[in-house]
């Protein structure tokens, strides 16, 4: 799963969300009490928002990064505005990817292509990825995939 997380330090992005019309989900205010995490009950500090940019899995990097391409490609006119908002600090494509070390494995490697890269930095998304350990029941589904 791949997603664009954005941060601002404005006390809500509600007005500039409606004007882009960027999909977007679990979206919160710089006030909001935090749901969940070790900051649970705390002010967030900054407003920001989420927006599903692939559903692939864990185990489809190459599927999340055609996804994200298409996903700027799409949204590049809105991304470009927000980007220009006034408090808005950080936009970054967050790649869910599935932790390979292990007693088999001892480094791990991944590739970001060029198209990507470029597109992303042309817009001034950030790109980031988030390792997570892989259940028996994930790598099991990950090789009925391959």
């Amino acid at each position: 799963m791949c997603v664009l997380r954005v941060s601002s330090k404005r006390n809500s992005l509600a007005a500039v969300l409606a004007r882009t019309r960027l999909p977007h989900y679990e979206t919160h205010d710089k006030s909001e009490l935090q749901p969940y995490g070790r900051k649970k009950g705390k002010p967030f500090g900054y407003s920001g928002f989420k927006s599903a940019v692939s559903d692939k899995g864990f185990s489809d990097l190459p599927g999340q990064i055609r996804d994200a391409v298409q996903y700027l490609k799409r949204h590049r006119n809105a991304i470009a505005k927000l980007r220009k908002t006034s408090g808005v600090y950080d936009i970054r494509l967050d790649f869910g990817n599935a932790l390979r070390i292990g007693s088999k494995l001892a480094a791990q490697f991944d590739y970001f292509p060029p198209d990507l890269i470029l597109l992303a930095g042309e817009l001034g998304v950030g790109i980031q990825m988030s390792l997570y350990p892989i259940s028996t029941r994930m790598k099991s589904d990950a090789k009925k995939r391959i």
